[in-house]
């Protein structure tokens, strides 16, 4: 009798699917299990799911690029920097393998249950028949996250055994069209078959809508490479199909989940800063989140993560900390309130420097989203205030330091010179005067591996955003137009009169930031070899202007904006699809390098 040579995770079935059988798992969980056991019965078979839920590459909280500690994929991009000096080498140079998931293992595991499905025991045909649309689903997402790193890829359906031929199993590399298409009709024919939702006790797992929501990602993906890409290596990169067939079927994705009624954007609180900061830490609830489509959640202590513990800002972490410190670039992004361009205003019209009372002021009328999603100057957490300065200014000179203990002024008015959250030039405090604040715990200080913010798989803002692109590529202006103002709307910005690609993109941008879906927009576009082409990033630091005879609390601040103290970061253009391991290349004589490489 063959054996299932895999752990099932106990603790991960408890999260995704509450109905399976403790015992049972309890009991099974860490031995090698037979199939007779492991598809003869509903729990079985539940927690073998469960396994394939697990490996889907959802690039969540604990997905580290390079698999560096706290290398979290928006310090890859243009969104932020990495304030540590150790760890993943993200400039000047970005790596090849950064991005890197060549998992034939799980493909094969899939493969493995989708093969013995059907001859399992004690279910019904009905369940059956769900099963089997749920690991299509899986393996599409699988192919998904392999495809939007390698371009095409073998495109294996059935699990490979050993014949005596090893050649037989060294497959060839199928065209990137190929795998976007095998994609698209394996959504299509489980579409039916996947629930519209679930009781109580599995909601977690994958609905017909999740089952729309990838397919509208990947074929936006697919029509951005067959737009903006090249052809190379016989069309294993690139698409040499007409972008509008995937630009409508990603539209025709997107609107088929608008059309359902089932989804709304999250408006849970009238103060629109605290409405989108709860977007992200209320995303289990599914029935009061009408925006989360799919969602993987967490457990503390058995199965939480830790970006709390590696991004609190230096006064409040345990240890760690600081790791994703913003760009200015990303902050000034944000445009304000009534729809004026983001720039900071930290200089009057002479070139003289605005002087502020306290530092939060400068950020005053921002779009919300930003107040939610980044942690600023004087922003206000855990009870506190987030303690920015880079030094102090006293008649003209600056006094800064290189550490967070040095002061200046004597007696009742010596301050630390710089702020207890930094800026610092070197050290763990962050390097561009900026910390991150989506999905972080606003009360607690959390140790690692004690975070449960869930991680949305797929939300209805990400659906408009899909469909507005999609729409303002087929000419269908109007429609664009209306999806991104549902999303200002609910951001409590200006609405737009009039929309363009560009505008979708920025809208993009913005609405998903640290979201992860930044490093694969701007590879998809065709545009990081410009936007990271020996980019130097900006930093934005507060000075305290010191008045003899005063107390520090009724000084003003300026703010400069310098160099971050990072290198700077260059994308190759070979970086638009990841090297393949070299030990893959190896081992299949079939398998063609992609260019660059």
């Amino acid at each position: 009798m063959r054996k299932l040579h895999k752990h099932i995770s106990f603790a991960l079935m408890l999260t995704l699917s509450a109905s399976c059988n403790k015992d049972f798992l309890e009991r099974k969980a860490q031995d090698i299990i037979s199939d007779d056991a492991a598809y003869g019965s509903v729990s079985g078979i539940q927690a073998l799911t469960a396994n394939l839920y697990n490996n889907m590459q959802t690039e969540a909280f604990d997905y580290w690029v390079e698999g560096n500690q706290a290398a979290f994929p928006s310090q890859a991009s243009d969104e932020a920097v990495r304030s540590y000096s150790w760890g993943a080498t993200l400039d000047p140079i970005l790596g090849d393998e950064m991005f890197g998931w060549w998992r034939y293992d799980v493909v094969r595991n899939v493969n493995d249950f989708i093969e013995k499905i059907p001859d399992a025991k004690n279910i019904s045909e009905e369940q059956k028949t769900r099963f089997l649309a749920e690991a299509r689903f899986v393996r599409a997402f699988y192919y998904f996250s392999l495809v939007k790193r390698y371009g095409g890829v073998p495109l294996i359906t059935k699990v490979q055994r050993y014949n005596g031929n090893i050649e037989e199993l060294k497959v060839p590399r199928n065209k990137e069209q190929e795998v976007y298409d095998f994609i698209a009709s394996e959504l299509d024919a489980i579409m039916g078959q996947l629930p519209e939702s679930y009781n109580a006790d599995e909601r977690y797992r994958a609905t017909r809508y999740a089952a729309l929501a990838l397919k509208c990602r990947a074929m936006l993906y697919a029509a951005s490479i067959a737009k903006y890409g090249a052809v190379q290596l016989g069309g294993a990169v690139g698409i040499a199909a007409n972008a509008d067939g995937y630009w409508q079927k990603a539209y025709d994705a997107a609107q088929q989940i608008i059309n359902s009624g089932k989804f709304q954007l999250f408006n849970g609180y009238s103060d629109k800063t605290a409405n989108f900061q709860q977007l992200f830490l209320t995303g289990a609830d599914l029935d009061k989140n009408k925006e989360v489509i799919f969602v993987k959640t967490y457990q503390s202590p058995d199965l939480a993560h830790g970006f709390d513990f590696y991004n609190a800002p230096q006064s409040f972490k345990i240890d760690y900390g600081c790791a994703t410190n913003p760009t200015l670039e990303l902050v000034e992004s944000f445009e304000y309130s009534d729809g004026t361009p983001g720039k900071l205003k930290i200089n009057d019209a002479a070139g003289n420097p605005i002087l502020y009372k306290n530092t939060a002021d400068l950020f005053k009328d921002k779009d919300p989203r930003f107040l939610a999603s980044i942690l600023y100057p004087g922003a206000p957490w855990q009870g506190g205030t987030v303690e920015l300065r880079r030094g102090v200014i006293d008649n003209g000179v600056q006094f800064t330091s290189a550490n967070l203990t040095d002061t200046y002024g004597s007696g009742a008015n010596s301050i630390p010179r710089v702020g207890r959250d930094g800026p610092l030039l070197s050290g763990d405090p962050t390097k561009t005067g900026f910390y991150v604040k989506k999905f972080m715990d606003p009360v607690n200080r959390l140790a690692d591996g004690r975070s449960t913010t869930p991680w949305i798989v797929f939300r209805y803002g990400e659906v408009l955003l899909n469909y507005a692109e999609a729409a303002i590529e087929l000419g269908k202006t109007a429609d664009a137009l209306n999806a991104v103002n549902q999303l200002r709307e609910r951001a409590g910005i200006k609405l737009l009169g009039s929309v363009t690609r560009d505008q979708v993109r920025h809208e993009r941008q913005v609405e998903l930031a640290f979201e992860n879906h930044r490093w694969w927009d701007i590879c998809r576009w065709r545009t990081a070899t410009d936007l990271l082409n020996n980019t130097q990033f900006h930093a934005l630091y507060p000075w305290l202007m010191w008045e003899n005879g005063k107390s520090p609390a009724d000084m003003q601040y300026s703010f400069q904006i310098v160099p971050a103290p990072k290198n700077t970061r260059t994308f190759l253009s070979r970086m638009y699809y990841q090297r393949i391991p070299t030990g893959e290349i190896d081992k299949n004589s079939n398998l063609v390098q992609n260019p660059g490489f």
